[in-house]
């Protein structure tokens, strides 16, 4: 559910997005896509309210031709993330233009409406972008996330000590080769925070199918890898100032995917 206040967060972000830091060789060889995330906590008395007009807000997307997809999760201490997918730091400014045409299409009046219903429910809303990172992620073929689905998630948020991140990266790569060595099953997707973060910052993901075969499948990878995981896991806590992590489900009925998505148009 998109809120006035999204764009006046959007158009902060547009007025700072100057690009990130300059990128390490290593970083330059391994530039995954990029996103957007949209975080919206949420009152625990108005989660029904907010899911209820999300939804009605989707088929009316659709319907005026709103170009952007986004995927939505939802944590279980009740935040909303909306990721957008985008090509470049220019698509900022144009996702911020498609929902200014979105909401004068379909209408000022229609629009404050729909805040009414949600009065009271937003608490706050943070925009950040975000860059995957495929050499510190670990995605085998039998483990391919599927975004249609609803997934048990799991995400693990690294606070690098300034100075750190080569080895913290280091660490991540080498959790890689020792799973890709053993077989393991079960894989991961690495993020590196550029924009409205706390930096350094590294967030991975992880998912299955629900918490029970989640924990279950995640004791049964402790096993496979063995005392050499414990040792790099203590090895890259030693680069981090702070370790956090959140659970929640992926919310394919709160996403939203156009049928030419702009950030996949050249």
């Amino acid at each position: 559910m998109k809120r006035c206040a999204w764009i006046v967060s959007l158009t902060l972000l547009v007025a700072f997005s100057l690009g990130p830091a300059v990128a390490t060789a290593e970083e330059e060889e391994d530039r995954g896509g990029l996103v957007i995330v949209e975080e919206v906590t949420i009152s625990p008395s108005g989660v029904q309210a907010y899911e209820t007009a999300s939804k009605k807000l989707l088929p009316i997307l659709a319907e005026h031709g709103f170009p952007y997809a986004f995927d939505a999760y939802a944590t279980d201490d009740f935040h909303y993330l909306f990721v957008y997918p985008i090509k470049s730091f220019a698509d900022i400014d144009s996702l911020y233009a498609s929902w200014t045409a979105f909401v004068q299409s379909w209408g000022m009046d229609k629009w404050e409406a729909m805040q009414q219903e949600i009065a009271g429910a937003v608490e706050s809303t943070t925009m950040s972008v975000f860059r995957f990172r495929t050499s510190l992620s670990y995605l085998p073929d039998q483990d391919a996330y599927d975004s249609s689905k609803s997934s048990y998630m799991y995400w693990g948020t690294c606070l690098v000590k300034p100075g750190m991140e080569n080895a913290l990266e280091k660490s991540f790569r080498d959790f890689a080769k020792l799973f890709t060595a053993k077989e393991v099953p079960s894989g991961w997707a690495t993020y590196q925070g550029y924009l409205g973060t706390e930096m350094p910052l590294y967030v991975y993901a992880e998912w299955g199918d629900s918490p029970a075969a989640f924990w279950t499948r995640a004791e049964k990878t402790q096993e496979k890898a063995g005392e050499a995981a414990e040792a790099l896991w203590n090895e890259t806590m030693s680069t981090l100032r702070g370790y956090t992590y959140t659970t929640g489900r992926s919310r394919p009925d709160l996403s939203y995917k156009p049928a030419k998505p702009e950030a996949a148009q050249e």
